[in-house]
């Protein structure tokens, strides 16, 4: 059973390592990301095929060779690779803080326009609600005032 442990191992951590670059391929440095994913999908076959050689073989003894740790060591540094890769363009290409300033005060602007719209509405129903409903002297024609006079 310990014979499996290392491919197994070495399995996972290309797998993740195949994952990780078909996430970041989808990320604003996706260009960056097409070739570590096609290394990222050719250690997973290898390390696929020598788990179903190793199966096939049905070998029960395991050697602590480096043959049979190199698979596993390749499979780690190959995922820390695209982890430290991932970081290094995470701080390099930054996004553009013009344009990300400018999104923000066009949303402010837009924001205020909204409210100040709202105020000035208000502002004119309660003029209008006024001048409907003001108290005024009514003006007859016929009727003069004794003041007047």
């Amino acid at each position: 059973m310990f014979v499996y442990i290392i491919p197994l191992t070495a399995l996972l951590l290309s797998f993740m390592a195949l994952l990780a670059s078909m996430r970041f391929i989808f990320s604003r440095q996706g260009l960056y990301w097409l070739f570590p994913a096609i290394i990222s999908l050719l250690l997973f076959f290898q390390n696929l095929d020598t788990l179903l050689l190793l199966g096939e073989q049905g070998i029960t003894e395991f050697a602590y060779t480096f043959r049979n740790f190199s698979p596993f060591i390749l499979a780690f540094l190959w995922y820390m690779m695209i982890v430290v890769f991932h970081y290094a363009l995470k701080k390099n290409v930054t996004e553009n803080r013009f344009e990300n300033e400018a999104r923000k005060n066009r949303a402010e602007a837009e924001y205020l326009m909204k409210v100040e719209m709202r105020a000035k509405k208000k502002a004119r129903k309660a003029r209008k609600k006024y001048l409907e409903n003001r108290a005024f002297i009514p003006s007859v024609p016929e009727y003069r005032s004794p003041d007047e006079d």
